[in-house]
């Protein structure tokens, strides 16, 4: 079996707390540590903030859902929802394995999580920045 694919079941269900019952605002997913499974790391509440989401990612790689709002400069203005799936793999000293374990799972999470709008990688912090994800939902 290869490493990082198997998803747990906790994974589909607080995705769908997220989607469907709003239960979340955000939900980190992490490898275990024998990177053969991928499991929930974090739940953010639903009124918890972009800035707080960001304080949750480590310096090690980790999978996320956001259930992101913003509203558009159109006049009048409307707002937009999406789910983005955020693939955090900083530019850190995390072992080679442990990157590539990360890379091997994001495919098999992925499908499990079904109704994702966007997808975002990040490598550094800039790219994790509200601005940019912004300009990703609303494109």
């Amino acid at each position: 079996m290869n490493v990082g694919t198997n998803v747990s079941d906790d994974c589909v269900t607080e995705f769908n707390n997220l989607k469907l019952g709003k239960q979340y605002r955000y939900v980190i997913f992490k490898l275990d540590k024998d990177r053969n499974e991928i499991v929930v790391d974090h739940k953010g509440a639903r009124e918890s903030t972009y800035a707080e989401f960001v304080g949750h990612l480590q310096n090690e790689s980790r999978y996320a859902v956001y259930d992101y709002h913003a509203q558009t400069d159109d006049v009048p203005p409307r707002q937009v929802e999406k789910l983005v799936f955020i693939f955090w793999s900083p530019d850190t000293n995390q072992p080679v394995k442990q990157k590539m374990a990360y890379a091997a799972g994001k495919e098999a999470l992925k499908k499990k999580l079904n109704g994702l709008s966007k997808e975002i990688q990040a490598n550094e912090p800039s790219e994790v920045e509200e601005a940019e994800i912004k300009k990703s939902v609303l494109n």
